[in-house]
């Protein structure tokens, strides 16, 4: 929120100070303008409103990798790129509010020309991928539609050949993504489904054979399942690849489904012991499964709570847990600390830390300040260190007043300051950067 805020100001100064602005209008849900357009996104907008008018507003997709209405891949046998562009005319009379997908080609000379243009299945976009499905074959354009009902979501496979655009797969869905559980660079697509009228669930993954798309394996996903949350691909604790997917029960709780493949066989591997597995993932809301250390192994997060709180104190300050999973269907911690979601940290805290410091919310300035734990946390007020994240233009100004950077993302740097103390639980700038992770 902190983030947000900073943000919201930054571009309200500069609107009124210097008469700078942002390059489209608002899409259907945007809060904030669309963000600056790049030399070349300028140049395919330019040649997409040549083609069919400057009455249009840009979309853009909800959710997935790409969020950019512009889209830039080579999705054709030629050596040269293509964009895709999305669109919605700025009068709901010529096609009643669909989004529109606009493929543009790019020649030998760099110039952008229109090819192709047709109407998407909904009003929104949901997520695309282009991914390869098949040996030999070009990228297949997989696109994602919102509905009213997620449930009922619908995606389209295209393949393009540089002159035409074909549909040559059509389904509903809850949750979509690409994987590659073979490591081959070839994709299958894996999609889970909550039934509207019966609220059975399951995971059904989607592979292509000749030039047909068939179903290759179904599986059962847990049950009293509200909605689907996020679908990530990566290693168990035993190197094995595996489909995770975070999902918000009845109870309005995150719990994780794990799916792997051992022959030709898929299998939920949180469903075969339940106790041992998924049982173990609740969790709050907003804790995703993550891949801490960037090496591709996906841990999941639980919470615990912290030194100097008590569960009827009701605060945010929670202890978050990051398991990888066993082949004995068994939770794995890896890392134990403090995770703050809104500014995409985590602080792995160091045995003697978890027991005896704590952490408070600065009020004031918003930056989470640990102490030495002394009775409670509202008795404690021996400060340890404070973490702040803050626009690289701000920077030097925090750093006249004594802060280090630990790490930078973009324009953030996030930056620590620690107090005038020996106390030994103030970790010294190179054990606090050693221990500190980013998150997107």
């Amino acid at each position: 929120m902190k983030r947000i805020l900073s943000f919201i100001l930054i571009s309200a100064v500069c609107l009124f100070i210097t008469g700078c602005s942002f390059e489209d209008e608002l899409d259907a849900g945007g809060l904030l303008s669309a963000p600056m357009m790049t030399a070349e996104q300028r140049e395919i907008h330019e040649a997409l409103k040549n083609a069919i008018g400057s009455e249009i507003t840009l979309k853009y997709p909800k959710n997935g990798d790409n969020r950019s209405a512009f889209v830039i891949e080579n999705i054709d046998e030629e050596p040269t790129k293509e964009a895709i562009v999305f669109y919605q005319h700025k009068s709901a009379d010529l096609d009643e509010g669909t989004v529109h997908v606009h493929i543009l080609d790019q020649n030998d000379s760099g110039e952008w020309r229109s090819a192709i243009d047709f109407a998407g299945s909904g009003a929104e976009v949901d997520r695309i991928f282009i991914s390869p499905l098949r040996e030999g074959r070009s990228p297949s354009i997989i696109i994602g539609y919102s509905t009213l009902s997620p449930s009922l979501n619908q995606f389209q496979i295209y393949s393009y050949d540089s002159e035409d655009i074909n549909t040559v797969y059509t389904d509903t869905y809850s949750l979509l993504s690409v994987v590659d559980l073979e490591g081959d660079g070839y994709y299958d697509i894996f999609k889970s489904s909550i039934d509207p009228e019966t609220g059975e669930t399951h995971g059904v993954i989607i592979g292509q054979e000749g030039n047909k798309f068939v179903t290759l394996a179904t599986v059962k996903m847990s049950d009293y399942i509200s909605s689907y949350v996020q679908c990530r691909q990566g290693k168990t604790e035993d190197g094995d690849q595996a489909i995770f997917v975070d999902s918000l029960n009845a109870d309005g709780v995150l719990q994780t489904d794990i799916i792997s493949k051992s022959g030709r066989t898929y299998q939920n591997l949180s469903l075969v012991f339940a106790d041992k597995a998924l049982e173990k993932t609740v969790r709050d809301t907003g804790y995703l499964t993550q891949d801490v250390g960037r090496d591709g192994t996906l841990e999941i997060p639980t919470n615990e709570i912290m030194a100097g709180y008590k569960p009827e104190d009701n605060v945010k300050n929670m202890i978050t847990v990051f398991s990888g999973f066993a082949s004995d269907f068994t939770l794995v911690q890896k890392y134990k600390g403090f995770y703050m979601i809104n500014d995409g940290y985590f602080f792995n805290m160091p045995p003697d830390m978890l027991k005896s410091a704590t952490v408070k919310l600065d009020e004031t300035t918003g930056e989470s300040v640990f102490y030495r734990l002394e009775g409670t946390a509202e008795q404690s007020d021996k400060e340890l260190f404070r973490i702040n994240v803050v626009n690289s233009s701000e920077y030097e100004n925090y750093r006249a007043l004594g802060y280090m950077l630990v790490t930078q993302q973009g324009q953030l740097k996030y930056i620590v300051k620690r107090s005038n103390t020996d106390d030994k639980l103030c970790l010294k700038l190179d054990d606090i950067k050693s221990n500190f992770y980013l998150i997107p």
